[in-house]
């Protein structure tokens, strides 16, 4: 009879009222969970408990895993060298009993890379020819491809600075120590910081040339991220093609910067998160970022915010299943129309919780840029190639802190966009400089 009761009761709810029910058992169900997790140990991994491990793991089976490339890998095998200089080690003791009495039964022959002992630099005396021209009367210096008109150090020294400095990371106390500890060369770091300046000075043309070719650029990945200047809060703003990247540094974080690098009517594709300055480039086709969606949806804790980061994961793995091969532009076009259809669905939905409001209204409000990586081939739904590009910048920030100088600034803009721009290629560092230094100095 109770049960017949129990059931008649449940008949007369209404599908809301269950649903609210159902919604209020789980956030209790949650607290229980969190109630738990108190009288575990501190020091109790998070897979010891079973709610929090991970749906896979990524570690590797020390005992079954092998050195060296994957399966089906082309092997990386160093190249043996032809041998300039050999050496003969005799034994002189055996290194068990110390006896000297031996017998040499056979060699062992290996080979060994090495850097001659005390290095010295050249310290070169330049003689110039002054010469006049016999037709225009122009006096001029005699001048070759490899000695700088000015300046007391040659193209290899400011090469080896630059790279110290822009791919080792190393300040300028730590270069001068290290160039006094392995060629004895001993400089003030006013005179790497020199060196450093007028490479930048030299690669000016090869930088403007660049911001050009960003303009004309269809595809541009965008993202910034602060530096302190001067003790104020300054920018570093990336802009990376499929081929170039590249930086620039100023005191604002607005509209202004990608008027000035990129013009009022910028009509390509740019990939970005939804900071509102990239509202400016209204002619633009734009692509939101998935990655930072995902990151703010996966900080919603409720239960109810859980369940919206599962199907935006579960959208974002669709855009990435349905680029995994070659579509037409028909077919492009139906799916973002009905992707964007199913996103304002679960937004709608999503809503009506205030937990999950702000994220909503935060997709809600760049709808039409969510799906530009299904309707246009070749588009990434995320802003990471931006990310990679600026990676460099921000662990120079943790090294250095902050720019001292407005000129520090644009020496660090110019240098650091060429051999982002050059890596990029897969251009050798150490050759672009060298031309660079040797086609703008010499």
């Amino acid at each position: 009879m109770k049960l017949y009761c129990d059931k008649l009761e449940l008949k007369k709810k209404s599908k809301d009222e269950l649903v609210d029910e159902l919604y209020d058992s789980l956030v209790e169900i949650e607290k229980l969970k969190r109630e738990l997790l108190k009288y575990k140990n501190s020091n109790t991994p998070p897979s010891a408990h079973p709610h929090l491990k991970p749906a896979y793991s990524k570690t590797i089976d020390v005992k079954t895993h092998k050195r060296g490339a994957p399966l089906g890998h082309p092997g990386t095998n160093k190249p043996k060298k032809e041998t300039l200089n050999t050496r003969h080690i005799s034994g002189t003791e055996c290194p068990g009993c110390q006896s000297k009495s031996f017998e040499v039964i056979g060699e062992k022959i290996q080979q060994q890379e090495e850097i001659p002992p005390d290095i010295q630099p050249d310290a070169v005396n330049i003689t110039r020819d002054i010469c006049q021209c016999d037709n225009c009367h122009l006096k001029f210096l005699a001048r070759d491809n490899q000695t700088p008109l000015q300046g007391r150090f040659g193209i290899n020294l400011m090469v080896l600075v630059i790279f110290l400095k822009f791919i080792v990371r190393g300040v300028l106390r730590k270069t001068t120590c290290f160039l006094e500890a392995s060629f004895a060369l001993k400089l003030a770091p006013a005179s790497v910081q020199a060196i450093i300046e007028r490479a930048a000075q030299a690669g000016k043309k090869e930088y403007d040339s660049l911001q050009r070719i960003i303009r004309s650029a269809k595809l541009l990945y965008i993202d910034e991220t602060s530096f302190s200047v001067l003790g104020k809060n300054w920018w570093v703003w990336v802009f990376r093609s499929d081929t170039d990247i590249l930086l620039v540094i100023r005191n604002s974080r607005g509209n202004n910067v990608l008027e000035e690098i990129l013009g009022k009517d910028y009509k390509g594709t740019v990939i970005c998160d939804c900071w509102r300055a990239y509202d400016f480039l209204s002619n633009a086709i734009l692509q939101r970022c998935w990655a930072h969606l995902l990151r703010k949806s996966k900080e919603l804790k409720s239960v109810a915010g859980r369940h919206f980061h599962k199907k935006l994961s579960a959208l974002f793995d669709e855009i990435i299943k349905f680029n995994s091969t070659e579509k037409s532009e028909k077919q492009r076009l139906r799916k973002y129309a009905k992707m964007t259809k199913k996103l304002q669905k679960i937004i709608a939905y999503y809503l009506q919780y205030p937990e999950c409001e702000g994220v909503a209204k935060y997709i809600n409000f760049h709808i039409e840029s969510w799906f530009t990586c299904v309707k246009i081939a070749g588009v990434q739904p995320t802003n990471n190639y931006a990310e990679q590009a600026i990676r460099e910048t921000v662990l120079v920030r943790k090294i250095i802190g902050a720019f001292r100088s407005v000129e520090g600034t644009k020496t660090y803009e110019t240098l650091a966009s060429l051999i982002a721009t050059w890596q990029l290629r897969k251009l050798d560092i150490k050759k672009e400089l060298t031309r660079m230094l040797t086609t703008n100095l010499c």
